[in-house]
């Protein structure tokens, strides 16, 4: 099965990640890391990508493979002036990697678990992200799009958070925190946590 992870909420995103590591080798945080590998997508080869997704577990039931950025070194290149360039003069190493790497992706052994992480938000014409999405991939691909909540969306999601937590803001208070701490999400959540203990 493979993943994409795309948009930018890293925040939400790192979370998401950390819960799909969790579950990986039962729990077991040693052998997760044993069984997982970081590759870099704007280096990677197709064969590395797949030496690595080819692998056996060692001492488990599945091995992740977690591959950042792969899929936007691999878009259409954009020209200066912004346009996208016609699918005919863009580089033949692009073309055959995207052809080979849609071929591939079906065939993932049933063992591993392969994330391509996106910092921003892929279109939907993507051709991986298309084959995600498609009805004969309905059970081996999977697409999520983490998207930085917006400024009149911040109070929501501290109230959201709080009540995940196990806690309760006023809107008055969430209004206060926005201002004083601003969109970062991360640092948010560290003052949730940082009032709700405080609160208790």
């Amino acid at each position: 099965m493979f993943y994409i992870f795309h948009g930018d909420d890293e925040f939400t995103r790192a979370e998401e990640l950390a819960r799909l590591r969790g579950k990986l080798a039962g729990g077991d945080p040693a052998m997760a890391e044993l069984n997982t590998t970081f590759l870099d997508g704007n280096q990677v080869t197709l064969g590395e990508l797949r030496h690595v997704c080819d692998a056996i577990p060692f001492m488990a039931d599945r091995r992740l493979a977690i591959v950042n950025g792969l899929l936007s070194r691999l878009s259409p290149a954009a020209r200066s002036r912004g346009k996208q360039r016609p699918p005919d003069q863009e580089p033949a190493w692009r073309t055959r990697f995207l052809e080979d790497l849609a071929s591939y992706l079906p065939n993932l052994p049933p063992t591993t678990r392969l994330l391509l992480i996106e910092h921003r938000t892929l279109p939907g014409s993507n051709p991986i992200v298309k084959l995600a999405t498609s009805p004969e991939m309905k059970d081996k691909g999977f697409v999520k799009l983490f998207k930085q909540p917006r400024d009149w969306d911040l109070p929501n999601w501290i109230q959201e958070r709080s009540r995940s937590k196990g806690g309760q803001i006023s809107r008055e208070a969430t209004d206060l925190l926005v201002m004083l701490v601003g969109n970062d999400l991360r640092l948010l959540d560290q003052e949730i946590e940082k009032l709700l203990i405080y609160a208790d």
